[in-house]
């Protein structure tokens, strides 16, 4: 397939795919999601690797998966520490689980205690140190971003974009998983779909998020397949999270100064 023609900025009709929650147990899972994706988007995938899942799986533990990321070629995503704050009511009456928002109400000690132990783990497991965050939900308390400094990542994820050495940058996550609750994963569908077209109408780039079971939910799946062909028939591109932080340089190298919109 030829190069897609781009927006004069540069910026236009490229996605950058996410496997979400890389835990313990799930080789399996993270396979069978990457297998969905076309070949020129696996290696260049993002993980977004939980080093403690629940405070109760350590990466450490499981030297299948931990081989598996090494191999990958592709960013590995600090991606909280748990994952969780614990059960909650609301959370389990919404999404059927614990407040997953792991980094949503921290404060700025609680912060740096998880970003330590979390980097920490990346480093003795995977041999390098994390470039990038994500905070689980992309939920993440004002206090984050400076324990973030502090820890030596100068990068992380919102649900709208990135921040990329504190600029903010358009690339919004397109989510495909809402929890165990049939009723509020049917009303996000509802919201998803029109937002996924606007994607495509105006070739806004943005972060194919993939999570555990949405390879193993047929219509989810179905669903993420069908926007794969559509991506591939009309010219997008997979990226990886530094090519496109690369790319985003060279825009902005070449463009007038102007401000990003906020996060």
């Amino acid at each position: 397939m030829s190069e897609p023609r781009l927006k004069p900025d540069g910026w236009s009709r490229f996605y950058i795919p996410e496997v979400h929650d890389v835990h313990p147990g799930m080789e399996a899972s993270l396979e069978g999601l990457l297998a969905l994706l076309p070949p020129a988007a696996r290696d260049r995938a993002a993980l977004l690797v939980v080093p403690n899942w629940q405070g109760r799986e350590p990466l450490e533990r499981d030297g299948a998966l931990v081989a598996r990321l090494r191999a990958h070629r592709g960013e590995k995503v600090l991606h909280g520490w748990t994952h969780s704050l614990g059960p909650e009511f609301w959370n389990w009456l919404v999404y059927g689980h614990d407040n997953r928002s792991e980094f949503a109400r921290l404060g700025g000690d609680q912060a740096l205690d998880r970003l330590r132990k979390g980097r920490a783990t990346l480093v003795e497991t995977l041999g390098a140190a994390p470039r990038w965050f994500c905070a689980p939900r992309w939920q993440q308390a004002p206090a984050v971003a400076a324990a973030l400094g502090r820890v030596g990542i100068a990068h992380h994820q919102t649900a709208r974009g990135l921040m990329l050495d504190g600029e903010f940058v358009p690339c919004p996550a397109l989510n495909f998983d809402e929890g165990e609750r049939r009723l509020k994963a049917a009303l996000a569908g509802l919201t998803r779909r029109p937002a996924t077209a606007r994607l495509l109408r105006t070739q806004t780039p943005f972060r194919l998020a993939l999570h555990p079971a949405d390879a193993v939910r047929p219509a989810i799946r179905a669903e993420i397949e069908t926007l794969l062909r559509r991506l591939d028939d009309d010219g997008w591109r997979p990226l990886g999270l530094g090519e496109a932080a690369a790319r985003w340089k060279r825009t902005r190298a070449s463009a007038a100064p102007g401000k990003a919109g906020p996060p």
